[in-house]
């Protein structure tokens, strides 16, 4: 379905080439911040009810371990980034390196990732909103559909600009959120190992620290500059790792065991006040601003890379999302657990093939930024991903 017209799309590179948000140069600081903003989101809110599940202590080590093989992934990304000329985002790397078979996988997983995202905002904007204001959750979330399909229709302008902004406006307020909370914490809910649930945390922190394209997107506007690229993906990965271990660990230090699968609900009903109406109006700013970004970006691929008319671009885009959550698939942290543990998971051994071809067929052999023993990093990776493809696999039997 999604590769109607495969062929024009195929014949003309150039017009999956990516483009920059912004025109002007950015400074070291603007362009951590993009890579940060690019990549928090709705995501962080279930990190929480994740640590839960396992402890405080496992969960921390999880949190670190991720975040350091995330920040690890971006940087193999960005060295591919590196050795192409010109602006590419993963359909135009796959169909340079990979050729038109893995432009098709790429395609298929990316959009299919997406529209699973799309999924769980529906489901956890009705969650806060019933949370704020009270009444059914499921009706909330059908409300929140179409105020996001209507906006996505109407193709508000600078929507990724917004969502800049947003991005770091939930890092301040996570912060914050976490320094108001820290006097109701109390140690016993931090105190308990539970390894049942070993390999829950996987699928859902995956998930929070995936900001692959954000990296692009930074890489697209700071031309020449390589040994600052690095640095703005490493200093980006620190910071996303310590902002979700002190939100994660600060809420289970509050709810312990009864976090919430949105953990800004369970966190706001134990302290009330300012945290309760903060928290929830920012989890849904997050989603109701996310919805429309993934939505606008997936309506224009159909219709620009596939040529589909608009109105059926928006129709698959959005009722695709809506036709899962009315079959029932309400729960929050099920969806964020399978997009990480499958969909991002194939995401990332399509990237580490996309890295090593880039390294033999790339525009440009001699960089400075090349990484060093790449080869761990990769093995890191793969490692990582066959402990979470055989999780995976086995939650579905």
């Amino acid at each position: 379905m999604f590769f109607h017209k495969y062929k024009r799309m195929d014949e003309d590179i150039s017009i999956v080439h990516h483009k920059g948000i912004f025109k002007k140069e950015l400074t070291l600081f603007q362009s951590v911040a993009m890579i940060v903003a690019g990549t928090i989101g709705a995501g962080v809110l279930g990190i929480p009810y994740a640590i839960a599940k396992v402890g405080s202590l496992v969960g921390l080590i999880y949190i670190i371990a991720i975040g350091f093989l995330a920040m690890a992934l971006n940087l193999m990304i960005g060295e591919i980034a590196v050795r192409t000329n010109g602006d590419f985002q993963f359909a135009g790397l796959s169909r340079k390196y990979l050729g038109r078979f893995g432009q098709v996988i790429m395609t298929a997983v990316m959009y299919t990732a997406t529209l699973g995202v799309l999924t769980v905002y529906i489901i956890g904007s009705g969650q806060s909103l019933s949370a704020l204001f009270g009444g059914s959750s499921f009706a909330w979330s059908l409300g929140f559909f179409v105020v996001g399909a209507m906006a996505v229709y109407s193709g508000i302008k600078k929507i990724k600009v917004l969502d800049f902004v947003l991005g770091l406006g939930i890092l301040l307020v996570i912060s914050f959120i976490s320094f108001l909370s820290f006097p109701h914490i109390r140690i016993i809910n931090l105190n308990y190992t539970d390894l049942a649930y070993l390999l829950f945390p996987y699928g859902v922190l995956l998930f929070a620290f995936n900001g692959s394209t954000a990296v692009l997107e930074t890489h697209s506007i700071m031309k020449n500059r390589e040994k600052d690229f690095k640095k703005v993906i490493i200093i980006a990965g620190f910071i996303l790792i310590v902002a979700y271990a002190l939100f994660a660990l600060t809420t289970l230090g509050v709810t312990g065991v009864d976090t919430t699968e949105i953990a800004t609900i369970g966190l706001g009903q134990k302290i009330g006040g300012a945290i309760f109406i903060l928290g929830n109006v920012f989890a849904v700013l997050a989603m109701f601003i996310g919805f429309l970004m993934r939505g606008l970006a997936l309506q224009s691929s159909l219709t620009w890379d596939y040529h589909w008319p608009k109105a059926s671009a928006v129709l698959i885009t959005v009722g695709i999302p809506l036709f899962f959550f009315l079959l029932g698939l309400r729960k929050f942290i099920l969806v964020l657990d399978l997009i990480g543990g499958i969909f991002i998971s194939i995401e990332i051994f399509m990237t580490i093939l996309l890295f090593w071809k880039s390294r033999q067929n790339g525009d440009k052999k001699n960089t400075k930024y090349s990484l060093h023993h790449a080869w761990l990093l990769v093995a890191m990776l793969l490692m990582a991903l066959a402990v979470g493809a055989v999780y995976s696999v086995g939650k579905l039997f």
